[in-house]
């Protein structure tokens, strides 16, 4: 990987450390997380808190610079983590 997705990558693991770190927290909180991470002219970085059709609930993490992403779908229930589901183009990993 080059240092711009070694960087966009870093800033995915701790974007979803902190979610995952403080998961409880996040679904009394929705805004707040969804306002902390932000992006900026050249970077788009989104958080998505929301329920499933089941009513697990779900976390979307994505990050983007320069058309390098990570995509995370986590899934999750009242005992902890059910899926997740990470997409990315990093590294020529399409």
């Amino acid at each position: 990987m080059s240092g711009i997705e070694t960087q966009i990558f870093n800033k995915y693991l701790e974007i979803k450390q902190d979610l995952v770190f403080n998961i409880k927290d996040v679904w009394n909180r929705k805004n707040y997380y969804t306002k902390k991470y932000r992006g900026n002219m050249l970077t788009n970085i989104n958080v998505a808190v929301e329920y499933t059709t089941d009513g697990n609930k779900k976390l979307q993490i994505f990050v983007e610079h320069d058309k390098r992403w990570v995509r995370d779908v986590l899934i999750f229930n009242s005992k902890g983590i059910v899926s997740s589901n990470v997409k990315m183009n990093l590294g020529n990993n399409e």
